[in-house]
């Protein structure tokens, strides 16, 4: 073989005949070194193809169906006033809490002392006002005892007598309207301050556990209506999904599998909770023969719901299925064994199959590989 240097070519160009002289020369001079060309030939590498064939069967569609593990009952606590204070806050995130609780208090000045001066006097009237009765009765007691033993009865004597009696009742009278006029005043503005410390306290509605507490409340400044904590109540729970165009496809009393989105997921099954009252939520309650005692709440799972099925249709398997252009195709080989496509119209999708329409018949062998 022979070997070329670098820049040969370029000289040759430039002294054609001389080139041709100098290697006739060289020619006569040189043993004759024959040169030797070798030809590699690749092989023809072949394409191998998996088909399987166009066949009959069921596809099943199914959809999935988000769901959020949640309490059934809660309660959002606020404050009823603004601009007060935060006194004191009774309880801490994670606290178990029952009905009635008093959970956080506003600032109420001397709200407390008020109440009881007021408590106080309303009792202390009451008490009076029965006497104004008693001593009124012994008044006139005393009265006829004088007119019957200390005077001679006269008709002047009787005229004291009823004059006596008539200005004692008067003087009861207006007693009684004094006290009663207390009370009534003492009592309304009773009334409005236990109105103002109900709404400076609140308390818990039902019991449960306290969830979403406010950060830094104790000292803050209320706002009516504003969430600072929730009562949850844990001890029970259901799946909650809001798939309202969906809702149709689920069934009283069906059981349904669902996939936990969780590390240390379990397999449950679920069934349609009050399914008559569905609107833009849907709700699911765990098998009785389930333990709830590993969900937590707030966890999700996803459900699948059947919304289609064929039976008997012609089926491809779905990972032999392309798209361009919204149109559906798969490969087929033609009679010379070459890949060509070939254009079909779908109907509905199952797990691992599709529904052939048109534009393939049974039997036909497709490209999956």
């Amino acid at each position: 073989m022979r070997t070329r240097r670098k820049g040969f070519t370029g000289w040759c160009r430039a002294g054609g005949c001389v080139l041709a002289a100098a290697v006739l020369l060289s020619g006569c001079n040189a043993p004759e070194e024959e040169e030797t060309m070798v030809v590699v030939e690749q092989p023809r590498e072949e394409s191998t193809y998996e088909v399987v064939p166009v066949v009959r069967g069921d596809i099943i569609h199914t959809q999935q169906v988000r769901c959020i593990y949640r309490q059934l009952e809660d309660q959002e606590i606020s404050f009823p006033v603004s601009g007060k204070i935060v006194r004191k806050v009774y309880v801490q995130e994670g606290d178990a809490v029952k009905k009635g609780d008093l959970l956080a208090e506003l600032s109420g000045g001397n709200l407390d002392q008020d109440i009881e001066r007021l408590t106080y006097n309303i009792a202390r009237n009451e008490k009076l006002l029965e006497y104004v009765d008693i001593n009124e009765e012994l008044g006139i007691s005393s009265l006829w005892v004088h007119y019957l033993y200390n005077t001679g009865q006269s008709e002047a004597d009787k005229n004291n007598l009823d004059q006596g009696i008539e200005s004692l009742r008067q003087s009861s009278r207006y007693q009684r309207e004094d006290y009663e006029d207390a009370i009534a005043l003492d009592n309304m503005e009773l009334e409005r301050l236990q109105e103002e410390k109900r709404q400076s306290c609140v308390y818990a509605g039902m019991s449960g556990t306290i969830r979403n507490m406010k950060e830094r409340l104790e000292g803050s400044t209320s706002a009516r209506g504003e969430t600072v904590m929730t009562i949850i109540d844990n001890s029970r729970c259901i799946f909650v999904a809001e798939s309202p165009e969906l809702a149709e496809y689920f069934h009283e009393g069906e059981r349904l599998p669902i996939e936990l989105i969780s590390a240390a997921a379990n397999y449950y099954e679920v069934i349609p909770w009050n399914i008559k009252e569905w609107g833009d939520k849907q709700t699911f309650i765990v098998a009785d023969d389930y333990d709830t005692g590993a969900l937590e709440v707030g966890v999700a799972g996803i459900l699948e719901v059947v919304t289609d099925r064929r039976e008997g249709v012609l089926t491809v398997p779905l990972r032999a299925v392309k798209k361009a252009d919204d149109r559906t195709y798969v490969y087929v080989l033609n009679d010379d064994g070459m890949r060509e496509v070939k254009w079909f119209e779908t109907g509905i999708y199952g797990v691992d199959v599709v529904e052939v329409v048109s534009g393939l018949e049974e039997g036909d062998e497709v490209i999956v590989r």
